[in-house]
């Protein structure tokens, strides 16, 4: 299968020439502007000081999100705009300046489907989720999992740490992996977020 062409959005030489060295993993195209991103693009690695960069609120986020998966790339990465990235339709954030073999990492993660953040903003999604949305009584979800894995699952899908879940429900937190390992298996999905969608009834 053809590897999609990985834009480059930045205006930025020195990080371009950095960047560029991912041309080995996809077909590399450099874009200047955000208005300059091509048409029928279906990977994205946007730098966080590309000058036309449209506010989050912009609609255009929302319609590129359609067909694009855009990781945005901060030289000062920090929660408040990676979840603004986030909530405008990208599915990563990262350092701009992070090695090759990471960027990589997050570009095969994103190009997968999947969201890639860092811990405190997953977090911080993870109970924004919880907020908004309450477990149901009798779910669905909860098919095949035993009684203690749904309540590992519901505490995870709230943002509590393993570590959190342990005390809890006295148990190790080596446990709580273990029963984690075993729900994302069951449930197939990937990380704490899907978790939580599923949990909370949103996916």
């Amino acid at each position: 299968m053809t590897a999609p062409t990985l834009v480059l959005a930045t205006h930025d030489d020195h990080l371009a020439r950095r960047w560029h060295a991912l041309g080995g993993r996809w077909p590399i195209v450099r874009a200047n502007r955000f208005d300059a991103l091509p048409a029928g693009a279906r990977l994205a690695l946007i730098d966080a000081t590309l000058p036309d960069l449209p506010p989050f609120e912009d609609p255009r986020w929302q319609q590129l999100s359609h067909s694009l998966r855009m990781v945005f790339a901060s030289s000062q990465p920090n929660d408040a705009e990676g979840l603004g990235a986030i909530d405008a339709g990208c599915t990563g954030y990262c350092h701009a300046f992070a090695s090759l073999e990471q960027l990589t990492q997050v570009l095969d993660v994103v190009e997968a489907g999947e969201l890639w953040v860092g811990k405190s903003i997953l977090n911080r999604l993870l109970k924004a989720v919880g907020t908004r949305a309450a477990p149901t009584a009798a779910p669905g979800w909860a098919a095949g999992l035993t009684e203690r894995e749904i309540e590992v699952a519901r505490r995870a899908a709230l943002g509590e740490a393993n570590a959190d879940i342990a005390i809890a429900l006295s148990i190790t937190e080596r446990t709580v992996k273990a029963h984690l390992s075993s729900i994302f298996e069951k449930l197939g999905v990937s990380d704490r977020l899907q978790l939580a969608l599923r949990v909370h009834g949103i996916k």
